[in-house]
């Protein structure tokens, strides 16, 4: 009977312990939930913290970032501005004034690269890659399909032929060239007279220059190769008059050195505070340095030193040398692409009205090839060269695409000839007149100078006599700039680029003509007919007269 009680009292025990052990199963489960939900609520809190924190450091790098390029380019500015002070501390602040013995060179960058700084003006840019290379394709899609060909390097190679003599011959002017500093150093060390200086000098400029004209008409072969090696030839032979002009004037003592003329004495200017270019003779290892990096130097006005860029960049030389031959294939794909027919077709049947035709159908290419030039030459290749050689002021043209008047267009489309011209002819001719020519006479010389050396350069390149350019150098260029003062409204712009258009049509038209029509006329037979003034007598005329 006490066993079956106490057997009772253990099982009423057992089911007395039985809701208590699942209590505590159940809230050890619920714990554990809880202590999970914290955990992710910790690891999403340390998340979010973290990227909050990546945020700001991001912020604040990028806001260090702006700041120190906003650093860098006023201290940049700060430089160059007390660079330019410290070549500029003699010039009076008057504009002119700073022009009125030599060129003071300062750090400045070219037109067209600032304001390729700007995306309208870099989306212009973007259309003419995009525009060449419509045009690239669609001559290689015609050349394909009528030729079986996709390159046309046989009509390339053509304008540039005889590569490797044309090397030589450049290599050839370049030993001639420097002759010149050895024989400015031997006068300068032996005293020697200042006409025979003069004299040697003179023939030795006259005789590479000729020497450079016969190899080009005997040797040289197609349009392209001509004018590099007449180019180089005309650039050396002013390089090498702007070196010894400037050392035998400011190297040496001589009544000229600190000459002023009239027009620079009502300015105030005196021979106290006239600036002169500081230029001196050393030896000749030092001067072969000198003239070697003015050798190259996108530049015809010669100094000592230069101030330089403090470093450069090869992506910018390699971009501006890439464009500068982008632009030579792109005038070929415009000669092949609008040219060439017409212009054959033109030869074959030569009347007044086809060549009106003609000269309409050249117009859009002829002038863009002109901004090919601009474009290719005077701002890519020179400003290559400047950054290569960390030459500092990068004036090579103004805005001439602004001009209203053909005298604007001269000062502004070649700042570098103007600037020898304007110095070495211009000046220098008041200057050796003591002031007795009156500016009309200087004009003249002076353009006349500058009509000489184009006419020599397109004769002898292409191989003929023709002068076209002289004509509208020497004619209607003056014209336009005695009648100036007519052109001083904005709308005269639009006169003067139809004018560009009317004037490199019948030039490029005019010069292709005559020179294919060289192909197809015998020579033998304009000898028998007009003698020894053959030379001088245009093929295209005997095309439209038959005499």
């Amino acid at each position: 009977m006490r066993k079956k009680q106490q057997q009772k009292k253990v099982e009423k025990e057992n089911d007395s312990s039985q809701p208590t052990t699942a209590i505590v199963s159940q809230k050890k489960i619920v714990s554990k939930d809880l202590e999970n939900d914290l955990l992710e609520y910790k690891a999403k809190m340390i998340t979010h913290i973290e990227n909050r924190v990546l945020q700001s450091q991001k912020k604040l790098e990028d806001s260090i970032r702006e700041e120190m390029e906003q650093f860098e380019q006023q201290i940049s500015k700060t430089i160059n501005e007390l660079r330019d002070d410290q070549f500029d501390h003699k010039v009076s602040s008057i504009n002119h004034q700073e022009r009125q013995m030599e060129k003071v060179f300062r750090y400045k960058p070219s037109l067209l690269s600032e304001m390729l700084k700007q995306s309208d003006y870099k989306t212009l840019y973007h259309m003419m890659m995009a525009s060449m290379f419509i045009l690239m394709g669609n001559l290689w899609i015609q050349d394909y399909i009528e030729r079986g060909i996709i390159f046309d390097m046989e009509t390339f190679f053509w304008c540039f032929q005889t590569p490797l003599l044309v090397a030589e011959i450049w290599f050839a002017l370049v030993l001639s060239s420097y002759l010149t500093v050895y024989w400015v150093t031997y006068c300068y060390q032996n005293n020697v007279k200042a006409f025979t200086a003069i004299l040697i000098f003179s023939l030795h400029q006259t005789i590479s220059i000729l020497a450079a004209c016969y190899m080009t008409t005997a040797w040289v072969n197609g349009f392209g190769s001509r004018m590099i090696v007449m180019c180089e030839a005309v650039r050396m032979m002013m390089k090498n008059y702007s070196y010894a002009r400037n050392k035998m004037l400011y190297g040496t003592e001589n009544e000229y050195k600190y000459f002023i003329l009239h027009s620079f004495e009502k300015k105030g200017i005196t021979k106290k505070n006239a600036l002169l270019p500081d230029i001196n003779i050393q030896s000749i290892s030092q001067e072969l340095k000198r003239y070697t990096y003015f050798f190259l130097a996108p530049t015809l006005l010669y100094r000592d030193y230069y101030v330089k860029a403090p470093n450069y960049s090869k992506k910018k030389v390699v971009i501006e040398f890439a464009n500068f031959f982008l632009c030579i294939y792109y005038g070929f794909i415009l000669f092949r692409s609008f040219c060439k027919e017409p212009i054959l077709q033109l030869r074959e049947n030569l009347t007044f009205m086809n060549f009106i035709v003609t000269l309409f159908k050249l117009m859009m290419p002829s002038t863009f090839s002109l901004v090919l030039v601009f474009f290719g030459l005077l701002h890519s290749w020179f400003n290559g060269w400047a950054e290569l050689l960390r030459f500092p002021d990068r004036t090579f043209y103004h805005d001439w695409w602004t001009a209203s008047e053909f005298g604007q267009y001269y000062r502004k489309w070649n700042v570098i000839v103007h600037e020898f011209l304007y110095y070495y002819v211009y000046l220098d001719s008041e200057k050796l007149s003591q002031g007795k020519r009156s500016r009309l006479f200087r004009q003249l010389i002076t353009f006349g100078c500058s009509a000489v050396i184009h006419e020599i350069i397109l004769t002898f390149a292409l191989g003929f006599f023709y002068p076209i350019c002289f004509f509208l150098f020497t004619g209607p260029g003056i014209l336009f700039i005695q009648a100036k003062e007519v052109f001083k409204k904005g709308w005269f712009n639009i006169l003067f680029w139809v004018l560009m258009y009317i004037g490199t049509s019948v030039m490029i038209t005019l010069y292709l003509t005559e020179y294919y029509a060289r192909i197809l006329i015998n020579d033998n037979l304009i000898e028998q007919r007009w003698g020894i003034i053959q030379y001088l007598i245009p093929r295209t005329f005997y095309l439209i007269t038959g005499i």
